[in-house]
């Protein structure tokens, strides 16, 4: 362990702004989607280990809901099904190993 580490607090807290693109079939799908984007790409951003995340604001900026009917056959058992896309905001409170391969 480098002697720089010992004794020194490590846990550093941040807040981290992102814009993400996601879609799905249903509102929920959507959503889960957006926010398994936004883990991805905060791990990606941080190349410290990352302790928590929590998402503290969130907002849609944009909304678009695709509907298409769909029809068995080109005539029979019409149904909608829709396809949403959001474009969202999301502000997300990151606590983080301030220690890298390096200072090892």
């Amino acid at each position: 362990m480098g002697a720089d580490l010992k004794n020194r607090q490590l846990l550093k807290e941040t807040a981290h702004e992102m814009v993400i693109t996601a879609g799905g079939r249903s509102l929920e799908e959507a959503v889960g989607n957006i926010f398994q984007t936004m883990r991805k790409q905060i791990f990606k951003e941080f190349d410290r280990p990352i302790i928590h995340m929590e998402a503290k604001e969130v907002y849609f900026d944009e909304v678009t809901v695709k509907k298409e009917i769909e029809k068995f056959l080109f005539f029979f058992m019409p149904r909608e099904k829709f396809y949403y896309v959001i474009k969202t905001r999301v502000v997300v409170d990151v606590k983080y190993l301030d220690v890298t391969k390096e200072d090892l």
